[in-house]
C-alpha cells in the first residue's frame, strides 16, 4: 500500500525546539529560558548524532556555553537528558504527522518519516534506537512516551468507530511502538533504509487491520478513504 507523504515535514533533530507561549510567558526572561533549553536538547541530539561517546553534558555544555550543573538542575543527570532530547523530538515528529495525515494512514506515513530520517540523519536515528532499548530506566521511558502518543491516535480511530469494539487501545500502542523498534534496531545494524520502510509499513498495516472493523479495513486496503461510521441516529 502506497502513500502520499512529504519529506519537507520532517523535523530537524538538530535545530532548536521552541514552544510558544501566551502573554506571560513571552516575557523576555521566560523565553529565555525556554530559547536556552531548546538549544541544549538540541545539542544533545547533534552530538548523540557524532556518537554515544560524543555525547557528555561538558560537551553540551561548551556549545551551549552553560554549566554543567544549569544542565543538571533543568534536566538531571546525563540519561535524563538524552531522554528530554528524545521525547521532544519523537513529539515533533509526531505533531508534523498530524498536520498532514489522519487515520490509520498516520501509522504508514510514520514509517516514511523515519525512512527519509535514515537517509537524512542516521547517525542521530542510530542514537536514539539503541537509546531506546537501552537496559535504564529514564531511556527505558522512551519507548512508553511513543505508545502514550499512539494511544491518542487509536482512540480517534475508535472514537470514529474505525476499530472493532473491545480492541484494548494501551496493547495495540504498545505493540506498535515495540515493532517499530525491532524494525529500527534491525536497521540501525545493517543498515537498510528502503528495508526498513518497507517492513514498517507492512508490520503496521497488518497491526491495524487486525483492530479494525471490517468495512474501514476493506476500504483501506483497495485505497479508499476510510470514512467513520454514521452514528446510530443518521442509520
Amino acid at each position: 500500500m502506497q502513500t502520499q507523504f512529504d519529506p519537507g515535514v520532517l523535523p530537524n533533530p538538530f535545530k532548536p525546539i521552541v514552544a510558544g507561549g501566551d502573554g506571560v510567558a513571552r516575557r523576555q526572561s521566560i523565553q529565555q529560558q525556554r530559547m536556552r533549553r531548546a538549544a541544549i536538547l538540541a545539542a544533545t541530539r547533534r552530538l548523540l548524532a557524532e556518537g554515544p561517546e560524543q555525547f557528555t553534558l561538558k560537551r553540551v555544555s561548551e556549545e551551549c556555553e552553560v554549566t554543567v550543573q544549569t544542565i543538571r538542575n533543568s534536566f538531571g543527570r546525563r540519561e535524563e537528558c538524552l531522554a528530554s532530547a528524545l521525547n521532544e523530538h519523537t513529539t515533533a515528529i509526531w505533531q508534523a504527522l498530524g498536520s498532514v495525515s489522519s487515520g490509520p494512514r498516520v501509522f504508514l506515513d510514520l514509517a516514511q518519516m523515519y525512512y527519509h530520517c535514515a537517509r537524512a540523519t542516521p547517525g542521530f536515528l542510530r542514537g536514539m534506537v539503541m537509546a531506546a532499548i537501552a537496559n535504564n530506566p529514564p531511556l527505558a521511558a522512551l519507548q512508553r512516551h511513543g505508545a502514550l502518543i499512539k494511544i491518542e491516535y487509536l482512540r480517534d480511530m475508535a472514537r470514529h468507530e474505525l476499530l472493532r469494539p473491545g480492541v484494548d487501545i494501551e496493547a495495540l500502542a504498545a505493540q506498535i511502538t515495540r515493532l517499530n523498534t525491532f524494525m529500527m534496531y534491525e536497521w540501525a545494524i545493517h543498515g537498510d533504509a528502503e528495508e526498513l520502510r518497507q517492513q514498517m509499513v507492512t508490520g503496521n498495516r497488518l497491526l491495524l487491520l487486525g483492530a479494525m472493523r471490517a468495512r474501514a479495513a476493506e476500504e483501506w486496503e483497495h485505497g479508499m478513504p476510510v470514512r467513520a461510521r454514521p452514528s446510530a441516529a443518521r442509520r
